[in-house]
């Protein structure tokens, strides 16, 4: 490592202001979002000493000393199997601050079934100060959560902004679905929760006494009927991201449509909306305008291009729409008819998706057509205006139009301008089905 003569150093760490070095720690430790995954979480050991901010405490005394002096940079905690002595110190030296805690079984294998129960108790005698929680349920610390929000106004987390549920889904360590009821039951009770994630995919249970009204974000995942789904979604009037994600069930009763009239609701305040085809979203849409909405993902259930188009019409904002019939990795009950040809170019000449500036269809084998479609239409003398199919995950092909990729996560597998097709390299290698 190079160095340097003190007279060429115009600002030595040392020197600099307590006040400009916390900023520094602080800005070092910024997290982003409270929830790195919305479905997976972000479990990882923070309280090992390769993470921050011990990291910060290794590099001289002087900045150990800040550090420990900061309660800012101590008010997140992930644990790895760490002793209950060693997280009850990290609480000691933030004792007034808002909490953001996670808690789950995944990074703490092989360690005793009441390890995880010992931590939650310690976690719940700071319960006034939790402002954001994730955590992974086994039966006890479901038992635990649901005493904790059942407690007096002294100690029930009042200050709660941010709460992800995720039941367990091993066998031995499945909640009870009455202890889970019990726990939804209580969510009215958190009067600050802002952000509520629930994940569970084999779920059966209701969500009907979630507080929606006062929700700004949801993200779901749990099977549910199109009754439930509309009944939550309706309800959503101050959110402006939300995200309902089931798998397409086998009973029938989950995609049955309703037999009677629903009413027409306006959600004026959503910007995001994200619907999995096991909601049905084409039967969802029809009954909502949403005028401030900005971004639209949908799953299809049952193919209807009017409807989405009527729906469009009504929300003028949309500046992203993805339509991806098997949303994401629910293929298992995949409509067996394939898309027409016809129904392709639909999608991809019509005036109303057209006037939106990123758009990506993801129809079935939509992607193997294209190339045969653009050809034939160029040999008719109607050529299709530009094109790109691009693969944003190992899990979607996307055709249609996107003002600007992200290099990083999308990769450009064929462009199609003034008659002209440009295959990518990745194209070559996409593990797609290949052109039929």
């Amino acid at each position: 490592m190079a160095t340097y003569p003190p007279e060429n150093v115009a600002s030595p760490v040392s020197s600099l202001p307590v006040e400009i070095l916390i900023l520094i720690f602080d800005i070092y430790l910024s997290r982003g979002p409270v929830f790195e995954d919305e479905f997976h979480g972000y479990y990882d050991g923070y309280l090992t000493s390769r993470c921050s901010p011990f990291v910060l405490m290794q590099v001289c005394s002087h900045w150990r000393s800040i550090a420990l002096a900061t309660p800012s940079l101590w008010t997140f905690i992930c644990p790895s199997y760490n002793p209950i002595l060693y997280i009850r110190r990290w609480l000691a030296i933030c004792p007034k601050y808002p909490l953001d805690l996670q808690l789950s079984r995944r990074p703490i294998n092989q360690v005793p079934r009441d390890y995880v129960h010992s931590v939650f108790n310690l976690f719940a005698e700071e319960a006034y100060r939790w402002r954001s929680l994730s955590i992974e349920l086994d039966p006890e610390v479901a038992s635990e959560l649901v005493n904790v929000l059942r407690s007096d106004s002294r100690t029930i987390p009042a200050q709660l902004q941010d709460l992800k549920v995720e039941p367990s889904p091993q066998d031995h360590f499945k909640v009870p679905g009455s202890t889970l009821e019990a726990l939804v039951a209580l969510l009215p009770g958190l009067k600050s929760l802002r952000r509520f994630i629930w994940v569970d995919p084999w779920g059966k249970i209701s969500l009907h006494d979630v507080p929606w009204m006062q929700l700004k974000t949801a993200i779901i995942k749990l099977p549910s009927s199109v009754q439930q789904v509309f009944s939550y979604l309706s309800q959503c009037t101050s959110a402006t991201e939300i995200e309902f994600h089931s798998n397409t069930t086998a009973d029938p009763t989950k995609t049955r449509l309703p037999s009677y009239r629903f009413p027409a609701f306006t959600l004026a305040n959503l910007t995001v909306l994200k619907l999995s085809r096991g909601c049905d979203p084409m039967w969802l849409l029809r009954h909502f305008t949403m005028p401030s909405l900005q971004h639209l993902e949908v799953g299809i259930l049952r193919r209807d291009q009017q409807v989405l188009e009527d729906f469009l019409k009504r929300s003028p904002s949309i500046h992203t729409l993805v339509v991806d019939e098997r949303y994401g990795e629910d293929d298992a009950y995949a409509d067996e008819v394939l898309i027409s040809d016809h129904e392709i170019l639909a999608y991809l000449t019509s005036p109303c998706l057209r006037a939106i500036p990123r758009v990506g269809i993801d129809l079935l084998y939509t992607k193997e057509r294209i190339l045969a479609l653009i050809q034939q239409r160029l040999d008719a003398h109607r050529p299709l205006p530009p094109l790109l199919c691009w693969r944003p995950s190992w899990y979607q092909r996307l055709v249609g139009w996107w003002d600007k990729l992200d290099p990083k996560y999308d990769a450009l597998l064929f462009s199609y301008r003034e008659g002209a097709v440009e295959l990518s390299p990745e194209y070559e290698f996409d593990d797609s089905d290949c052109l039929p």
